[in-house]
C-alpha cells in the first residue's frame, strides 16, 4: 500500500484552490505572455554546420501520434494517471518532439510542462532550482532549466496564449517564443494525447547538450504531478529527483542517454 501512495507524486504543501488544474478561486490562470503577444516560430532550422544529428522525424499531427514515434523512442513514465499513459521524444535538426498520452489533458487548463537546460557546448554540473509556479504549486527541478516548454489544452483563457517557451525571468513569467496550435502544438480529437514540435532556434539556436526532466501539472490533492519522466524524476520533492542528459549531436534512441 506504501508504494501506491508513492504513485500519487505527491506534491509540496500548496493546496489547489480552483474549480480545474490550471484555475485559482475558479478563474482562469494567467499565465501567457504579459502582454498578450506571441512571437511566432520560424522552421526552427539552425546555421549551416549545427552539429545536431539528423535524428527522427515523427509524423505528428494529433491523429495517434504516439504510435508515430518507434519504440525506440518510447519515453518510461512514473505516476501515469492511466494504464494508457505513455511518452516518447526526439529531435531532427530542425525541431525538437514530444508526445505525451495523458487523460489529464481532457481537463482544460492542466499543462505538459517540459523543463531543458541546453548548452552548445559541455554542461556544467547541475544545480537544483525551482520550475514555474502553476495552481499554486512550485515543482523541484534538480537542475537549473533554461527553458520551460509548456502547452495544455486551452491555449488562451481569455488572458492570452500560453503555449509557448519560457524563460526563468522573473519566476518563469516570461514567455519568450509562442507555440501555435496546429503548428507547434497538436491536441487529439479526445483530448488524450499532445504533441510539441519546437524549433530549435526558440531553445537556443544550435545546443550540442541537453538535461530534460517533464511532468503534467494536475494539481490534485496527493496527485499533483503525474505522467513524470524519467520515472525518478521527483517535482515534489526538492531537489527534484532524476533527470536525463542527452548527446543531442548522437542517437536519440532513450537507451543513448544518461539518466542521472
Amino acid at each position: 500500500m506504501a508504494l501506491a501512495v508513492a504513485g500519487c507524486a505527491r506534491g509540496g504543501s500548496a493546496a489547489r484552490t480552483g474549480t480545474d488544474a490550471g484555475d485559482r478561486d475558479g478563474q482562469p490562470r494567467p499565465d501567457a505572455a504579459p502582454d498578450g503577444s506571441r512571437v511566432l516560430p520560424g522552421d526552427g532550422a539552425p546555421d549551416a554546420g549545427c552539429a545536431i544529428s539528423t535524428g527522427l522525424t515523427p509524423l505528428i499531427d494529433g491523429v495517434h501520434d504516439l504510435a508515430d514515434y518507434p519504440a525506440a523512442q518510447q519515453v518510461a513514465l512514473f505516476a501515469p494517471l492511466d494504464t494508457s499513459d505513455g511518452a516518447a521524444v526526439s529531435w531532427d535538426a530542425s525541431y525538437f518532439y514530444v508526445t505525451v498520452a495523458s487523460s489529464a489533458f481532457t481537463a482544460a487548463y492542466e499543462p505538459l510542462h517540459v523543463y531543458l537546460e541546453t548548452s552548445d557546448g559541455a554542461l556544467p554540473a547541475p544545480t537544483a532550482s525551482q520550475g514555474k509556479e502553476y495552481s499554486g504549486l512550485v515543482p523541484a527541478l534538480p537542475f537549473t532549466a533554461t527553458y520551460l516548454v509548456a502547452a495544455r489544452q486551452v491555449d488562451d483563457a481569455g488572458s492570452g496564449p500560453y503555449d509557448g517557451v519560457f524563460v526563468p525571468d522573473s519566476g518563469w513569467t516570461v514567455q519568450q517564443t509562442g507555440l501555435v496550435p496546429g503548428q507547434n502544438v497538436f491536441v487529439s480529437l479526445d483530448q488524450h494525447e499532445m504533441s510539441l514540435k519546437v524549433p530549435w532556434s526558440a531553445l537556443g539556436g544550435c545546443p550540442h547538450a541537453m538535461r530534460l526532466a517533464f511532468h503534467v501539472v494536475h494539481a490534485m490533492p496527493a496527485n499533483e504531478w503525474k505522467d513524470v519522466a524519467p520515472a525518478t524524476s521527483t517535482p515534489w520533492q526538492a531537489p527534484g529527483g532524476g533527470y536525463y542528459e542527452i548527446d543531442l549531436t548522437g542517437s536519440t534512441a532513450v537507451a543513448s542517454w544518461t539518466l542521472r
